[in-house]
């Protein structure tokens, strides 16, 4: 059953956008009468060849910077296999999101008088857990699918669990993961003489390896301060939430502060679980946490909801950078995405956090972005140099594209083999206002193939975090407009001059359709 249900989340859930980057060497992709024409006609180049050339390229992947100087292509609760409140959980969904690239996991764990002990859940919902040590023997077969040379795997554990079933938690994982699992400091790390164990380790020491982020309470009576904070977030935005369900498997509105005052009581870390979270303390903070120095001990992960975040926004930017120079930054969304909707990953990269949790499940704007971002990559990627305190190159750039038409565009189910009034939909997302740019109107042939021949030119601010989505959109005049086709992809990465883009489904899966395009991008 697992192996065929890896098989199913593999066809449902991925995605094709490395297609961009190693397009097929084989046959020549079949175009449209009018494409093939405009090829021989205004290109130096045949179709075969222009089949075969990528349109993007994305750099050389360097895994000698701290830890700190990357985005991590990250996986919210990712032990759904649904929607936030009446999913079902697997095992499986974690060696299929590590298979699709992520390298960030989260295990919300609990305990549980069933027979399978500890489990993974969404907590005080309708969804149904699994086997904790299930899921633990999942991720590490996945990190060993993925080999010894992939880039490290981070998981953040949410433990609520009580400290003294907790030495179960360390030995199931201990015995999962062995040799894989990080206990302690590294012992090949750049600067493991040091003193101080001021360590920064880097990706290239801990390729194989599985971080753990375990929950960190400072001293001081900080984790209580946090904890109630904590607690009444979850309140305000879990209480609109119940007001939809009425069962006994939620916990009642009234009864829940208590319950989460409880867990905060219990809230606390054995030693021994501690350990096991050396190079990621994981600090859900206080008050006040951007202008605290963090000092002691090492390896300080802030771990904080979108909405704490956003409050910061924009007045403290700059100390947000600036903060994530030192420290991992993981954000998690707001408690009221119950639709598994995402929160903009762009926004919070902008602002230097490292680990932007999204729901895989869902396939909207951030997570085309997040995959355009990490396409072909390790599942970490460097931030912009004037994040990692290195100088930007500055100026105005020129994109510039002309659009000439597409091939073998898939219509909506029940109307193959006619025609449909299409257009494309050009955005720029960039660190200044958003741009866009519309086509006109064409009707289809009876294959699917679209003449536009226009073009479009934006002039933007250097930004290394500009991206580009192209969406092909039914004008449907009397109703909402229809997304039938895309491609999306990061600035940096274009290739410039002719070049054919695969195009995607909204799921993020080939479609077969390519769209004739020249990128040229000018300083």
């Amino acid at each position: 059953m697992g192996s065929q249900l890896h098989a199913q989340l593999n066809e449902y859930y991925r995605v094709d956008y490395e297609h961009n980057v190693h397009p097929s060497q084989g046959e020549s992709l079949p175009l449209g009468s009018a494409i093939e024409e405009y090829i021989q006609s205004n290109l130096n180049t045949t179709k075969e060849e222009l089949s075969r050339l990528p349109i993007l390229s994305p750099p050389e992947w360097d895994d000698s910077h701290p830890l700190t100087h990357y985005f991590v292509s990250s996986s919210h609760n990712t032990y759904l296999l649904s929607r936030q409140l009446v999913g079902r959980a697997s095992a499986e969904s974690y060696t299929h999101a590590l298979s699709r690239g992520a390298r960030c996991v989260e295990i919300d764990v609990w305990p549980s008088s069933s027979s399978e002990g500890l489990v993974v859940t969404h907590g005080y919902t309708l969804t149904k857990g699994v086997s904790f040590r299930k899921v633990c023997e999942a991720i590490g077969e996945g990190v060993d699918a993925l080999g010894p040379d992939a880039w490290p795997v981070l998981v953040s554990l949410e433990c609520h669990v009580g400290p003294k079933g907790q030495q179960n938690m360390v030995n199931i994982l201990k015995s999962a993961w062995g040799e894989k699992l990080v206990v302690g400091r590294l012992q090949n790390d750049d600067s493991h003489d040091q003193e101080d164990d001021n360590v920064i380790v880097s990706p290239r020491y801990s390729k194989g390896k599985i971080i753990l982020m375990v929950e960190y309470y400072p001293p001081n009576n900080f984790a209580q301060i946090e904890a109630e904070e904590e607690v009444e977030e979850q309140i305000d935005e879990i209480d609109p939430i119940l007001e939809h369900f009425s069962t006994e498997s939620i916990i009642e509105g009234e009864d829940l502060p208590q319950v989460l005052i409880g867990e905060v009581e219990r809230g606390k870390i054995s030693d021994e679980l501690a350990a096991l979270g050396y190079y990621a303390r994981s600090w859900k903070p206080s008050m006040g946490w951007l202008q605290q120095e963090l000092v002691d001990p090492r390896h300080i992960l802030i771990n904080i909801s979108e909405t704490n975040i956003l409050s910061l926004l924009p007045t403290q930017l700059d100390p947000l950078i600036q903060h994530a120079r030192l420290h991992l930054r993981r954000i998690f969304p707001k408690g009221t995405r119950i639709r598994s909707s995402n929160m903009d990953v762009l926004k919070f990269w902008r602002n230097g956090s490292h680990v932007v949790s999204l729901n895989w499940q869902t396939v909207d704007t951030s997570m085309q972005i997040n995959e355009a971002m990490f396409v072909d990559s390790p599942g970490w990627v460097l931030k912009p140099n004037a994040q990692r305190m290195l100088d930007q190159e500055s100026g105005k750039f020129k994109l510039s594209a002309e659009i000439v038409g597409l091939s073998s565009l898939i219509l909506p189910k029940g109307r193959q083999d006619k025609t449909c009034n299409v257009y494309v939909e050009a955005e720029l997302y960039h660190n200044l206002q958003d741009q866009k740019w519309k086509s006109k109107t064409v009707a289809t042939t009876e294959d699917g193939d679209v003449m536009w021949n226009e073009n479009l030119v934006w002039e933007f601010d250097r930004d290394e975090l500009a991206f580009i989505r192209l969406r092909v959109r039914e004008n449907r005049r009397l109703e909402k407009d229809l997304d039938l086709a895309l491609f999306c992809a990061r600035v940096d990465h274009l290739q410039q001059g002719w070049r054919l883009a695969y195009l995607l489904n909204m799921d993020g899966r080939a479609t077969g359709a390519t769209l004739l395009v020249n990128f040229e991008l000018t300083q």
